[in-house]
């Protein structure tokens, strides 16, 4: 592979605090400042329009990388959930309407699974890290399945009604340390950190 400097400073297409703490966490270990679009209060707002996650977190790793001049990364999430066909899926942020918080996504999705047998589901996200003219994918995936009710006022999305594979708790109920080493976000950014030390290696 041809050696790629990384970058000193890589940029966080997101203003969601949550979204922001959290992968600041998870690519501590790498070489690079890690900032979010708080830093660009300029910077435009991108219309999450697009029919997959890859799109969405295309759209706008490119936007802020343009407006930046900086290595970005996008990322977009989805909670697929079999017994409803995938959804809400791409859909999953603005599930219950565009002017809609998290707990009525939640509770519209409890609502349609209320007599369903089946209530397994996916968290995945995908990460798109737009540099130096390219862009690169990094996908990750948690499976489990959607407990019948609100199991935690903690966390944020779904996570406190999305119990992983081998738990008997929710996303939400995890230590921080846990859930940073199983979720899907977790997986996704270690690829992305995986990716970054193979472009160092001399």
């Amino acid at each position: 592979m041809t050696n790629i400097c990384s970058p000193p400073k890589l940029v966080l297409a997101t203003r969601n605090t949550h979204k922001a703490a959290e992968l600041k966490l998870l690519l501590a270990s790498a070489s690079a400042d890690v900032m979010d679009l708080s830093a660009f209060p300029d910077a435009p707002s991108v219309d999450e329009s697009a029919s997959s996650l890859e799109e969405n977190a295309a759209m706008k790793a490119f936007s802020a990388h343009d407006h930046t001049g900086l290595w970005a990364l996008g990322d977009d999430t989805g909670l697929c959930i079999d017994a409803l066909d995938g959804l809400p899926g791409v859909r999953s942020a603005r599930f219950a309407g565009a002017n809609t918080d998290d707990k009525t996504n939640r509770a519209l999705v409890l609502r349609m699974l209320a007599f369903k047998k089946t209530r397994s589901a996916q968290f995945i996200t995908v990460l798109a890290l737009a540099y130096s003219d390219d862009l690169k994918f990094f996908r990750g995936c948690l499976h489990g399945h959607i407990a019948t009710s609100e199991m935690s006022t903690q966390g944020f999305g779904y996570e406190s009604i999305f119990v992983p594979e081998g738990y008997n708790i929710s996303l939400a109920q995890l230590s921080r340390e846990e859930k940073n080493r199983i979720s899907h976000r977790g997986r996704s950014a270690a690829k992305l950190l995986d990716f970054l030390n193979e472009i160092q290696t001399p």
